[in-house]
């Protein structure tokens, strides 16, 4: 936390917006308002489906047609959660010079807190840290692969070899056995996993049943145990049939700076069900946006503003000297639109629609002055 102290000499206050001073200033003070930074939290999921290596043999083996036949992925898009964190508007900056008695107070961001006061909020990190939790494609890849399924995909097959032998001028044929390994077909494979499959049903009613060797027979932990362990491996076999299904989910944080536009559109990336997530401005995929609108909460206001102004130059009265620059409240409907349709919204306060506003410097010179903001918003909280 900053703190400016101000002496007490023949009391004076000029505020004015960086961007307008052309004249040299002795040591001032320089604060800046929050405009509302919007950050988006896209997670996209892919979903991949690997066909069984027996997949043309799961009706005949297995009993069942509730197959994957082929190889896909595709891309969608799930949560989609909208959130806001402040960041210094150099647009609405202000130098201010002041022998006012005062303490005025910052935050580590150097948002403008309290005056003559001590700020009644816990300093916190505005911004969240987010994390990624992709998966690499070596992670992928290992998904993808089927378990290495203990089936002897190779049998073995004697044959009978006749040898002539010469024995004492006579030719006999001694028979011999010759041994060969042949590569079983697929079919072969599948019908010996199938097999498996069934003897694992069997050993898992088994124990169910408490058909076990005596008093050997597991119950308890020990039971559920095996029961699990029995139910993954009859899973991991029925995939070599059936196939399986993958999820991967990836995060993508996007930032988006609104302008003072009350209606306001940026492209924020491109999402695509065969790519996922693109760059924006990619072929690929079709526009995710970011869409904005003013909900008017400063109208009435503004219109005030405009009749004082105008009010004032009819008299001919002069501006009075501005004090402390704040902010109004001002609501935005922000929506993450594709293709004209909707899908997430949140109603945020966004800084930048606010007014500018401040307080008469007659009111700084008042005993007991004291003076605290929202640091995140710039509004005021409360005044004396």
């Amino acid at each position: 936390m900053a703190i400016a102290s101000c002496s007490t000499q023949k009391k004076y206050i000029r505020v004015e917006n960086i961007n307008n001073v052309n004249s040299v200033k002795d040591n001032p003070i320089i604060y800046s308002l929050p405009k509302t930074a919007i950050t988006v939290k896209v997670t996209a999921v892919n979903e991949v489906s690997v066909r069984g290596p027996y997949y043309q043999y799961a009706a005949k083996y297995i009993g069942t047609e509730d197959i994957i036949n082929s190889n896909s992925s595709v891309w969608k898009l799930g949560n989609i959660d909208i959130s806001s964190y402040p960041v210094q508007d150099s647009s609405r900056t202000f130098v201010v010079e002041t022998n006012y008695p005062c303490a005025m107070n910052f935050s580590p961001e150097g948002f403008l807190e309290s005056v003559n006061t001590k700020p009644d909020f816990q300093e916190r990190n505005y911004r969240d840290d987010d994390t990624h939790t992709n998966l690499s494609s070596d992670d992928l890849s290992s998904r993808r692969k089927f378990q290495d399924i203990n089936v002897n995909r190779y049998e073995t097959v004697f044959d009978t070899v006749l040898h002539v032998v010469d024995a004492d001028s006579i030719f006999t044929a001694v028979p011999s056995a010759k041994k060969n390994l042949i590569r079983k077909s697929l079919e072969e494979q599948a019908q010996e996993l199938a097999n498996e499959i069934f003897l694992l049903r069997d050993d898992r009613n088994a124990l169910l049943k408490g058909e076990g060797d005596g008093n050997s027979a597991p119950t308890g932990d020990a039971l559920r145990y095996m029961v699990e362990q029995l139910n993954k491996l009859e899973e991991s076999y029925m995939s070599m049939f059936v196939g399986k299904k993958i999820k991967i989910e990836k995060t993508f944080i996007f930032n988006y700076i609104p302008n003072q536009n009350a209606k306001q559109q940026a492209t924020l990336f491109n999402f695509s069900p065969e790519y996922g997530v693109v760059p924006n401005g990619s072929k690929k995929g079709s526009p995710i946006t970011v869409e904005i609108s003013d909900l008017g909460d400063n109208i009435v206001i503004n219109k005030y503003d405009n009749n004082q102004t105008t009010a004032r130059q009819r008299a001919g009265a002069s501006q009075a000297a501005n004090g402390l620059a704040y902010l109004t409240n001002a609501y935005g409907l922000v929506r993450i639109m594709q293709n004209n349709n909707s899908l997430s919204e949140k109603t945020l306060n966004i800084n930048q629609l606010g007014t500018v506003r401040y307080l008469p410097s007659s009111l700084m010179q008042q005993d007991g002055f004291k003076l605290i903001l929202y640091p995140q918003t710039g509004t005021i909280k409360s005044v004396n």
